[in-house]
């Protein structure tokens, strides 16, 4: 899921391509692009079957099909190149979705190595996008077993020939899960967290018993809106589900019998599927390694001394390299983007806006040249005082703006219009925190923007709005550094509304 590239640079992500494979395109598709070597009929049948299962999530969840996101697929050779981006060995990590300034993507390989015959590509994409859909369209609160449930759910399903998916089919690769490992619900429910191993295959079964029998997908739906609503596990569960030793007889039943309630559905999508292609410039072959192992998190949720320094040395040497391949392609609009990201990651205002500026002279409407410019204005403007400030952050706010009217559907210059009011010590005005919202609606994955809406909400004490905007962080079922922040805060928001729940 939201697995922080944490380890070595994707060094081998390109490593097994052989010098006569073929090229490298990105291709578009309504709701993806996809990056890959694999020819474009290959890529196609893959677009198609990404298509066919966002519109199964569409039908099954209600969410509208406006205005999608769309989500990056990088496809590498195999799940080595999987492990070697998070920089781990022997977990049986096979793919990872996560967001960062470039917008949300996802890591899946051409061939798994392990995990028996059912644990295809396929199936790690499906349960990846699962988890980017969730996250998209209806980011809230929900218990590990849960998230990992759903995008099980989803990735389990089969496609038939005729383009029917089997929405339910049983989770084979989880069947050694199911029979070696299972914690009663009565006890499963009630925790805070639990081993990651129980989310996967008994977050499965729970999961679709729940949403393919009626009456229980009524209390499926009541559960998580009581969690929602501040109640704790053990409280949500037994107030919707009722008597819990009854739910576990239940389920267990329904997976002992392996009678599975499966259901065809034969979602409709728009053709053709892929819309166009390109193939990718020089230099954007040479830095997809970075691109793919490019994080901006703040570093400032990082606690742990070791951790953060050992970050910090991550991301410095991901510069260097971005510096080292980025000087041989001088003049390309890529290179110089993500050139001026990794030196505002790493603190290199200097060279962030050097880059910056010489992608805006070879593109004055860059949309992200204009907002990185902005934000560094914006920056610029808290050493200054008076009218100076006041100038400086006129002048970000003007390029804000500009990127605005380049693309309106673009959230990051709405972040960027935000700060330039916040980080020159203003008051934003109603339209700037109109437009933090929309950049979070938009791109509800990206924590910076979470965390800013969050504090905004905080200082007009909107409790309830700010509570309910960090929800998702404070509730992920995977530890990290952000969590263990968004918690202490989540304490502190709670303390200030006087609301006496917790995190679930």
């Amino acid at each position: 899921m939201r697995l922080k590239v944490l380890g070595a640079v994707l060094a081998a992500a390109l490593s097994s391509a052989s010098p006569a494979a073929a090229e490298w395109r990105v291709y578009e598709a309504r709701h993806f692009q996809i990056y890959s070597e694999s020819g474009e009929a290959k890529a196609t049948e893959l677009a198609a079957r990404l298509e066919r299962y966002d519109k199964l999530m569409r039908m099954a969840t209600g969410i509208p099909d406006d205005n999608p996101a769309k989500v990056r697929i990088f496809e590498v050779a195999s799940t080595d190149d999987i492990e070697k981006a998070l920089g781990v060995s022997n977990t049986g990590i096979a793919g990872f979705y996560t967001s960062n300034t470039f917008g949300p993507f996802l890591l899946t390989p051409r061939k798994t190595d392990a995990g028996g015959r059912y644990f295809t590509p396929l199936l790690v994409l499906q349960h990846e996008y699962a988890h980017h859909f969730m996250l998209q369209y209806f980011p809230a609160t929900y218990p590990g077993w849960y998230v990992e449930g759903f995008a099980e759910l989803v990735g389990s399903s089969t496609m038939e020939k005729d383009g029917r998916i089997m929405y339910g089919a049983p989770a084979k690769q989880r069947g050694n899960d199911l029979v070696t490992y299972w914690i009663p619900l009565q006890e499963l429910l009630a925790k805070d967290t639990v081993r990651d191993f129980d989310n996967y295959g008994q977050g499965w079964a729970i999961t679709q018993y729940l949403t393919m029998d009626p009456v229980r997908a009524k209390q499926l739906r009541t559960y998580l809106q009581l969690l929602n609503a501040g109640k704790s596990n053990k409280d949500a569960a037994t107030t919707a589900f009722g008597d819990l030793s009854k739910l576990n007889a239940e389920v267990r039943m329904h997976v002992s019998r392996g009678s599975w309630i499966v259901r065809p559905v034969a979602p409709t999508i728009a053709t053709p599927v892929v819309t166009g292609s390109r193939a990718l410039s020089a230099a954007e072959v040479a830095l997809l390694p970075e691109l793919m192992a490019f994080d901006d998190d703040s570093l400032d949720v990082i606690k742990d001394k070791s951790d953060r320094d050992r970050e910090v040395k991550r991301r410095r040497a991901l510069y260097d390299k971005v510096q080292e391949k980025a000087a041989r392609f001088p003049q390309d609009p890529f290179a110089l983007t993500l050139l001026a990201e990794a030196a505002a990651v790493n603190g290199d205002k200097a060279g962030s806006a050097a880059a910056a500026n010489r992608l805006l002279a070879i593109d004055p409407g860059n949309v992200r040249g204009l907002v990185r410019r902005s934000l560094l204005l914006a920056e610029e403007s808290q050493a200054l005082s008076g009218a100076a400030r006041s100038a400086k952050a006129a002048e970000a706010r003007a390029l804000a703006v500009k990127a605005n009217r380049a693309n309106p559907d673009e959230a990051l210059p709405l972040y960027a219009f935000y700060q330039s009011f916040r980080l020159a010590g203003e008051t934003p005005s109603a339209g700037a925190v109109s437009g933090l919202e929309a950049a979070v609606a938009t791109l509800p994955d990206n924590d910076e923007m979470r965390l800013a809406l969050v504090e905004e909400y905080a200082r007009a004490k909107r409790w309830s709005a700010a509570i309910a905007v960090l929800a998702p962080l404070a509730n992920s079922p995977h530890d990290s550094p952000q969590r263990k922040s968004a918690r202490e805060r989540m304490a502190q928001l709670q303390a200030a509304a006087g609301s006496p729940t917790t995190a679930s």
